[in-house]
């Protein structure tokens, strides 16, 4: 990395919400104020590269891969579902996650290839309920090939080992003559995937995602480094493929068969009860007497077998089956990392222990650190982070007191969010290898749980202000040199909008986010590089007292410099009221005339769109013709404003120019 570029990027990180509004700035950039009119000035000085700039910025966390990807996916003529192709084409993704967040974290990957007959059920890892797997490996490779995006695979960590994660790596990546490269080609796929990105696990920090692991913070992130053996105390059983607790209810049939959770368990470890009598391990159920409370049990896949009223006691109809065992031993990242990348040196592999507390990182020992501190600091290629502003836990909200706070709260969650992004980037770079990156592979701003009320602003995460929040992201994130991210979810499980980029199946309507996505479609697959820039005087946006501010500031923005040489400047003002006049000032940028420009506003910053009207945000697009390298423009409220500057030399403008392709 250059001189340039490595200050840059520790700034940066340090002053991504420090109120330096902008990217590429640098301590040398600060000395600027307003211009002599009093209105704040944008700088952007062209000549000075950092990172490449990510096509893989705008991508989005997938659907559920059950239900079809909630109707993503058509399997009677096993292709992706009539207009979704399309609209994900035209909003420019990149990437695409799979097989999802929490629900995907007991995922069996090895259940769901194959013919569909022959697949098994799956537990859903948030419900604990049995799902189908109709939607598998192959069909999301097909779905990738049609929209033309990246693939990124959420590997599960609780109920998965080393070898099987390193067996899906080869199913994908191994070419033909192999073992799992023959049975992905009789699958139908004889070429290798080619899948480089992986994370391991799911948000394992979160106190309802520990699965197997200790409750204890430090504890438990030390079994995900390094693998482990817990006791499990008082825990429902329940089936390979259901954790519902009548998973765990006798029918009073003979023969009934259980299954532990989290295998596997620790021989002689296990105290199986039911209601509250316990029963005793048996090597054979054949020597058991007709009343004998007695059972075997497998260690190896946690299975609890009854007898059947001759040998061995049924339980009566209606009890609870419930274990403590000692589960374990469990592989840790560091033996995923291992075997993985044997099989395909190629592929990054991310962990994901980045714990979040009050809106910024938890404290303590990091993940980092202890990598480090063990030896194993070149053990990962990156971390993946869900830096959500989470109004109940960072803005201590359990509701909105009106409409604007709605939109305010997004706002202010959005700096804190970007802020968790660079302490993590810091930490990686102080002990993690010289190549390892940070990654979002989930973001947005979200009421959590099912007692808040957002009844003041339902539309908050599908409206005009949650797009003003993803752009900020996406400037800030560019900012910091992060590798690619996935936010929101791609679509919802019914016909109508939630908390996704598009609405739900049939109609996938096309939410102000998406919009957005495909107004920076040429600023994130132009193939250049981010270039200085920062605002100077920003305007402040005043709030309600939060526990993250009383202000926020109005203008975020970024700015790219194109493989062909356009000038593309990115303006984000999340005012929800007021227009911003702002001078730009284009330093040691030689540039055509004439200006394309394409701005996504609404009427307001809580305008969205539904069935009935699709089009309430639509991107107005015109141009405008700039002499020299001093501009006044005034950014409306509530707004995305991309400028592009065509190079002088090529006299051309944006849309002479050859789209860059999203593959």
């Amino acid at each position: 990395m250059s001189e340039i570029g490595r200050r840059h990027f520790l700034y940066g990180a340090a002053a991504a919400v420090a109120g330096v509004m902008g990217t590429g700035c640098t301590p040398d950039d600060l000395t600027g104020s307003s211009g002599p009119d009093g209105v704040p000035v944008i700088a952007v000085d062209a000549q000075r590269r950092s990172f490449t700039v990510s096509p893989f910025m705008t991508g989005v966390n997938g659907a559920k891969w059950y239900d079809d990807a909630y109707g993503m996916w058509d399997p009677k003529h096993n292709r992706p579902a009539p207009g979704i192709v399309g609209k994900i084409k035209k909003a420019g993704i990149g990437m695409i996650r799979y097989p999802g967040g929490t629900s995907s974290n007991l995922f069996n990957w090895k259940g769901a290839i194959g013919p569909q007959a022959d697949r098994t059920r799956q537990v859903e890892a948030q419900e604990g309920v049995p799902v189908d797997s109709r939607f598998g490996p192959d069909e999301y490779m097909a779905f990738m090939r049609e929209v033309g995006a990246t693939p990124e695979i959420m590997a599960p960590f609780a109920n998965s080992t080393p070898d099987e994660i390193a067996d899906w790596v080869a199913y994908m990546n191994a070419p033909q003559g192999t073992t799992w490269g023959d049975l992905r080609a009789r699958n139908g796929h004889p070429e290798p995937y080619g899948v480089r990105y992986w994370e391991i696990g799911n948000e394992l920090h979160g106190e309802n995602q520990r699965y197997w692991m200790s409750a204890d913070d430090d504890k438990a992130m030390r079994q995900y480094a390094f693998g482990g053996t817990q006791r499990q105390k008082r825990q429902r059983v329940g089936t390979p493929t259901d954790h519902r607790p009548s998973a765990a209810v006798s029918n009073g049939q003979p023969n009934q068969s259980f299954t532990v959770w989290y295998p596997p368990v620790v021989p002689k470890s296990q105290t199986i009860r039911v209601d509250e009598d316990t029963w005793r391990e048996v090597a054979d159920l054949a020597s058991a007497g007709a009343d004998d409370p007695v059972y075997t049990f497998d260690p190896r896949s946690g299975r609890i077998r009854f007898g059947d009223g001759h040998h061995g006691e049924v339980p009566r109809k209606g009890s609870e089956i419930t274990a403590d065992y000692d589960s374990g031993p469990h592989a840790g990242f560091v033996d995923y990392y291992t075997k993985m990348k044997a099989v395909d040196p190629t592929i990054e592999v991310l962990a994901i222990w980045a714990p979040i507390e009050d809106g910024k990182p938890a404290g303590g020992k990091s993940f980092p650190e202890l990598m480090a501190e063990h030896g194993h600091a070149d053990a990962y290629d990156g971390m993946a982070i869900h830096p959500y502003t989470n109004f109940s836990r960072d803005l201590k909200a359990t509701s909105f007191p009106d409409k604007q706070a709605g939109h305010d709260y997004q706002m202010l969650g959005e700096r804190a969010a970007a802020k968790m992004v660079s302490d993590l980037i810091a930490q990686v770079r102080a002990h993690g290898k010289d190549r390892a990156y940070v990654a979002v592979s989930e973001c947005g701003a979200l009421f959590f749980g099912k007692k808040n009320d957002s009844k003041d602003y339902p539309e908050y995460s599908y409206a005009m202000s949650h797009a003003l929040y993803m752009a900020s992201q996406w400037a800030r994130f560019a900012d910091l040199g992060v590798r690619w991210t996935t936010g929101n979810g791609l679509i919802g499980k019914k016909p109508g909008l939630q908390r996704t980029l598009f609405g739900g199946a049939p109609g996938f309507v096309t939410t102000p986010e998406a919009i957005v996505r495909e107004q920076l479609s040429d600023f994130f697959h132009g193939g250049g590089h981010v270039v200085a820039s920062e605002v100077k005087g920003n305007t402040e946006v005043s709030t309600r007292e939060t526990p993250l501010g009383s202000s926020y500031e109005a203008l975020v923005t970024n700015a790219t410099v194109d493989k062909d040489g356009t000038l593309n400047l990115l303006v984000v003002n999340r005012s929800p009221e007021d227009d911003i006049k702002s001078r730009v000032e284009l330093e040691s940028s030689q540039h055509a005339t004439t200006v394309d420009v394409s701005v996504v506003a609404g009427r307001s910053y809580h305008d969205f769109n539904d069935a009935e009207h699709p089009d309430a945000v639509t991107i107005e697009k015109s141009r405008a013709t700039a002499h020299g390298t001093s501009l006044t423009w005034s950014f409306p409220a509530h707004s995305v404003t991309l400028l592009q500057f065509s190079p002088e030399k090529a006299g051309a403008t944006s849309s002479d120019k050859k789209r860059t392709s999203h593959a």
